[in-house]
């Protein structure tokens, strides 16, 4: 065995995490907070698939830049324990 540690926190991932997923949620929520108003079902669901599909269709990829934005400000702030 290696003993190669990937994460040896879990938790510091959160911020990036964050970042790459609920800061994208934020556009639906912004167009609803500035007049978005669906008159109908459809418009509703038209909506409603417009925000999620994009945010289901690139989870793993957003995942994965939250992954390589922990590992750099590992690498160029200076996480002693990380090297």
């Amino acid at each position: 065995m290696c003993q190669l540690v990937y994460l040896h926190n879990n938790g510091d991932t959160w911020m990036f995490m964050v970042i790459t997923d609920r800061i994208p949620m934020l556009f639906g929520i912004a167009a609803l907070y500035f007049g978005f108003v669906a008159s109908s079902w459809v418009g509703t669901t038209a909506f409603i698939l417009a925000v999620v599909s994009p945010m289901l269709a690139t989870i793993r990829e957003r995942q994965g830049l939250a992954l390589a934005l922990d590992y750099l400000s590992r690498v160029y702030l200076g996480d002693h324990e990380f090297a």
